[in-house]
């Protein structure tokens, strides 16, 4: 008996909810922006995108040169030091992949 006055007292909370709600939802206005003004949002946004991975390529173009540069000069000038280079890239590359994944295992 208490199951079916339940349904039937949700019943009433929902239509007198609905009843107080209706003369809001009459007075407020929905603005929904044309699809013209979307059309020219997502335009403008593929624009900027592809003008930020252009300087994304244009830097890292840059930074790969450089790096580059520095490792063969290195490595023609003082090669123990080029060693020496390599080795603390390798065990930071260790490292570091070592706590990116410690971070991701304790996550899950």
């Amino acid at each position: 008996m208490n199951n079916r006055q339940q349904p039937n007292e949700e019943r009433e909370l929902e239509h007198i909810l609905k009843a107080g709600l209706e003369p809001l939802e009459e007075e407020m206005e929905i603005d929904v922006p044309s699809q013209e003004w979307f059309e020219q949002f997502v335009l403008q946004e593929q624009k900027n995108i592809k003008e930020g991975l252009k300087r994304d390529i244009i830097l890292f173009g840059l930074i790969a040169g450089c790096l580059l540069l520095i490792l063969s000069l290195t490595l023609v000038k003082s090669p123990a030091t080029f060693l020496l280079l390599q080795v603390a890239v390798f065990i930071g590359a260790v490292i570091f992949s070592s706590f990116t994944f410690y971070k991701q295992v304790r996550k899950t």
